[in-house]
């Protein structure tokens, strides 16, 4: 079976974190567990297809960045049966109202932390944590030599399946292709303020930049509105501008 699975990813209202969509099983394999939301491909649908389908039946979402990661194919991943996932990210401004898939017994938005050592997910209203420490390991692919990030359980609750590798892979391609693409934009409104764009473009990062670099490296790539607004951040009056 080949199926799809998706991190969706949203902002806190105030852009002090990252929200992540996650469902709770309610079938085995992973009775009760927690898992990002995903379905199987249906036979007329291309995997892109079948992941914009998803999102939209889960967030009502149908306007948002959706990008594949990467496919997940090791053959003991579903206890189940053979299942290849093809992997998704999509990136959205708000956190919709959700909505519970048929094979959930919950729906819902936790915030989630990622280092170059740690995930951290967590729901402190539900009192669910799942953390995992990440290491790395050296691999060989022909000359080149690279990193992989190796998950480590350290809480009671988990992921099903593989979706912490999911996570880690869409969290890495995220960050590698942030600085020299339209990325933060995909999770910023329609018209912004230059300390609101630089909040979102940081939560990405995963770290601070200097303003005068963020601002140099957005400048031809966004025009002013002729208006002005509050930001989120700082609560002061700023220039608005959108994507050119």
């Amino acid at each position: 079976m080949v199926t799809v699975d998706l991190m969706v990813l949203g902002p806190k209202k105030d852009y002090s974190g990252l929200k992540l969509l996650l469902i709770k099983r309610k079938s085995e394999p992973y009775n009760n567990c927690w898992a990002l939301p995903g379905a199987a491909i249906g036979p007329e649908e291309t995997c892109y297809e079948s992941a914009a389908n998803t999102l939209r039946n889960t967030t009502g979402l149908s306007d948002v960045y959706l990008e594949q990661v990467y496919t997940f194919s090791r053959p003991e991943r579903d206890p189940s049966q053979r299942t290849i996932s093809v992997a998704y990210m999509a990136l959205s401004p708000n956190l919709p109202t959700i909505r519970c898939l048929d094979e959930a017994l919950e729906t819902v938005w936790f915030d989630i932390e990622f280092t170059e050592n740690m995930l951290h997910i967590f729901n402190f209203d539900l009192g669910v944590e799942i953390t995992y420490q990440l290491s790395t390991k050296g691999f060989k692919n022909g000359n080149v030599k690279y990193g992989n990030l190796i998950p480590s359980l350290k809480s009671k609750s988990k992921l099903a399946f593989d979706h912490v590798e999911v996570i880690i892979e869409a969290m890495l391609k995220l960050r590698r292709e942030i600085e020299y693409s339209d990325l933060t934009f995909s999770m910023a409104q329609e018209k912004f303020t230059l300390p609101d764009l630089q909040a979102i473009h940081e939560l990405l990062l995963g770290h601070s930049v200097y303003k005068a670099n963020f601002r140099l490296m957005v400048a031809d790539r966004i025009e002013p509105v002729g208006m002005k607004a509050k930001s989120i951040v700082g609560r002061k009056l700023s220039e608005v501008y959108r994507l050119k």
